[in-house]
């Protein structure tokens, strides 16, 4: 005790000398004794008077201030509404376990408790926020990298806490993960009867594995069935539990290859029969009603599609797709640019029955595969050579750089839109890595069908949030209240009873197009995509240059804009920043690109819809791939992200047909598939526009020969690209004035 007041006090002069440096010595991170008992002294010399409840509640932990700590973690539950507690329940549970004679015992019977307190869709939260998003082996990693990457011997009070922070999650998760995840299992069998042992026989003799679930004391009435049809084996369960304590009858079937079918997994190959033929085995089941309704989000809302890729099972009265990914149209390619996102996924979902979290989480061999391939200018082809890992569905995708056969087999395709007459409701976001796959889905169907009694609700939401409840901020912007509505819970299910109970529709779907408004705190409801938008805002690019910008124009002009990207140089990456992390910054890159902006706007404005592009250029090469981003550059001098396309000029016109530029000769490439976006544009702001050319370790790099861009490598780089844009390329926004409404 001695020795750790005299060390706490050497720490408070320290404290005084260092400008608020602390001394800091590493111990050995297999040393846990020496390891706690460094943390503690630092948690103790942080200063704690700024620290949040939350955050004192972690500092008083971890220097054993316990009964400090029981009173911090009280208070914060009876401040927190209960159904943001889930966290804070459980660190109570912890606090309480260690400072009991048996940590384990004590723990769990204390979340039991907890548990049984809850009601269905409480416990359900809570496995999907502590089970299905586990993320302790991220905080294990984020706290060893972080304790690694101090070599100095002393460190800043701002790094000592969030140190501390880090180290607090790594201790309470590596605890308890084990002993939370055997007690909500448990409890989930107290309340619903799960048969995760059936196997459906195909009609081409395969075996699709199915899991049952119904709300115990409710097996006896026959009820309308929800289906969720995953190649994601063990992780639906929660949503099938969800259907069961809403009133129906949950199943979840699982790909071929999946958790008990035999076989090879073929992501995307088989869901387009199979799919069909659970919803017949449904059909026929003594508790079922003959109706069924699908939902979920991602591969699981493609497999809602590809079921009525042939034709729609009677039984099928509705679907709730989800960010639903289209194959072949935004994955694993983006307007036919290929990236490498989903070489990882493929072993994800492919390594064994279920999922390999190991070989997904494992982030150093992902980016150091980038950063290899980038590095050494090999063919993207390449990839699992350097890997040293045989990627058999990534050398697949190899084969199929266009839209072609292998893909439109998956889903439907053109008039086969034509057949689908079933109540359909579209969600997606803004920034949802699928948006552009959920609206090919729901364009193509509007496309071949006239009129078709299909909804869309798109948000300020991301590929996550787009499926389950957003929270009060998406990558450091702060949402309005009016777009936290609760997806997964409320509104898929005011759905379900809509089309499969009668009830009234729900009161947020009160026209076909539905979109919250960023900026507003209000939905806007349309009866079209094209009644979303009453004027245009449109631009040409200019050479005329003030400062930093190139400048837009209303107008065309005799600009002539010249870039040059030499993809040799491998020290430098271009088009890095077209991804929308974070939503609003301070500054961008303005040597990245070719960066125009625009007058200040004299009213405000509403951008809805996605924005248009119409380039004009030269180029001494056969293909490029290039992208727009769209900012708002705000009154108050922030960038904020609105919408970005990326694309092949080869593709630009048929996805199907690649058609190879003419070197030197002056081509027009329109495209309309950017992102989405509906945000009110304040009176001051002025649009930034960034054009680029990919040339990044994320994607493909088309260097231009016209030859498979797969194949390409650093060889074919020997000449610099050179484009030269015209003042007559043209950006338009598509906006809504109220004043003309």
């Amino acid at each position: 005790m001695k020795k750790l007041f005299l060390l706490l006090f050497l720490l408070a002069i320290s404290i005084t000398s260092f400008a608020q440096e602390l001394p800091f010595n590493k111990v050995k991170l297999s040393d846990s004794i020496a390891l706690a008992n460094q943390m503690k002294q630092l948690a103790t010399a942080c200063d704690q008077k700024k620290l949040s409840a939350f955050d004192l509640f972690k500092f008083q932990l971890i220097s054993g201030k316990y009964k400090d700590a029981v009173a911090t973690i009280e208070q914060s539950i009876k401040d927190t509404p209960r159904e943001e507690s889930i966290y804070l329940d459980m660190y109570q549970a912890y606090l309480k376990a260690i400072i009991s004679s048996n940590f384990i015992d004590t723990f769990k019977l204390l979340y039991r408790k907890h548990l049984m307190n809850s009601d269905d869709f409480e416990v359900l939260n809570i496995d999907d926020t502590l089970i299905s998003r586990d993320a302790t082996d991220y905080f294990i990693a984020d706290f060893n990298n972080s304790y690694k990457n101090i070599e100095t011997d002393t460190i800043s009070m701002e790094r000592a806490q969030s140190l501390v922070k880090k180290y607090f999650f790594k201790t309470v998760y590596a605890a308890t993960r084990n002993l939370f995840f055997e007690e909500i299992k448990h409890d989930h069998k107290r309340r619903y009867h799960i048969n995760d042992s059936i196997l459906i026989q195909t009609n081409d003799g395969a075996e699709v594995s199915v899991v049952l679930i119904q709300r115990k004391g409710t097996t006896s009435i026959k009820k309308s069935a929800i289906l969720i049809a995953s190649i994601y084996a063990g992780t639906n369960e929660t949503g099938a539990m969800l259907s069961a304590s809403k009133g129906y009858i949950g199943v979840i079937m699982n790909t071929r290859g999946k958790r008990l079918s035999s076989g090879d997994v073929k992501p995307f190959e088989y869901e387009n029969t199979d799919v069909y033929e659970v919803i017949d085995w449904i059909s026929k089941q003594p508790w079922s009603n003959q109706k069924v309704g699908m939902y979920g989000g991602s591969y699981n809302g493609f497999t809602q599609w590809a079921s009525m890729k042939h034709k729609v099972h009677p039984a099928l009265k509705t679907i709730v797709p989800m960010v639903a990914i289209a194959p072949g149209i935004d994955y694993p390619m983006e307007n036919n640019v290929l990236h490498n996102y989903s070489y990882s996924w493929n072993f994800y979902v492919s390594n064994n029955k279920f999922l390999d979290n190991e070989v997904s989480n494992d982030y150093n061999r992902w980016e150091n595969l980038k950063n290899i391939w980038y590095n050494s200018g090999v063919a993207f082809n390449k990839l699992d050579s350097i890997d040293g890992t045989e990627n058999k569905l990534w050398n697949v995708y190899m084969q199929h750089p266009s839209y072609d056969d292998f893909w439109k087999k998956m889903i439907p395709y053109q008039q086969e839109f034509a057949k689908i007459n079933i109540p359909i409701l579209t969600i997606t976001g803004y920034y949802d890595d699928s948006q552009r796959g959920a609206m090919y889905y729901y364009n193509q169907h509007h496309k071949y069908i006239k009129n078709p009694n299909h909804y869309l609700l798109v948000g300020p939401y991301d590929h996550w949030t787009s499926q389950t409840k957003p929270v009060e901020y998406l990558r450091n912007y702060k949402l309005d209240k009016a777009a936290l509505i609760n997806i997964r819970y409320d509104l898929v299910y005011q759905w379900f009873d809509y089309i499969l109970k009668g009830k009234e529709k729900p009161s947020i779907l009160k026209d076909k197009v539905n979109f919250q408004v960023m900026g507003t705190n209000r939905w806007m409801h349309k009866p079209s995509i094209n009644a979303m938008t009453n004027d245009t805002l449109q631009f040409h690019l200019s050479a005329h240059k003030i400062k930093d910008f190139y400048t837009l124009t209303p107008k065309p002009n005799a600009s002539k804009i010249e870039m040059t990207v030499d993809f040799k140089d491998r020290k430098n990456m271009t088009n890095t920043e077209y991804y929308p992390w974070p939503l609003e910054k301070e500054s961008i890159n303005l040597k990245d690109g070719l960066v125009f902006k625009s007058e200040p706007l004299k009213n405000d404005a509403i951008i809805n819809g996605s924005f248009l592009g119409n380039l004009e250029f030269t180029i001494n090469k056969k293909d490029v791939d290039y992208s727009v981003i769209l900012y708002q550059l705000t009154p108050e001098g922030n960038y904020f992200h609105l919408s970005y396309y990326i694309g092949r000029a080869s593709f630009a016109k048929d996805r199907e047909h690649r058609n190879l530029l003419i070197p030197n000769q002056k081509i027009q490439i329109a495209f309309d598939n950017s992102k989405l976006i509906s945000k009110k544009l304040e009176k001051g702001s002025s649009i930034v526009i960034v054009v680029n050319i990919n040339k990044n370790n994320n994607a493909q790099i088309n260097y231009g020969t016209g030859r498979d861009v797969n194949l390409e490598t650093i060889k074919d780089a020997e000449i610099p690209l050179k484009i030269i844009l015209t003042g007559k390329s043209s950006i338009s926004l598509p906006v809504w004035d109220d004043l003309k409404s």
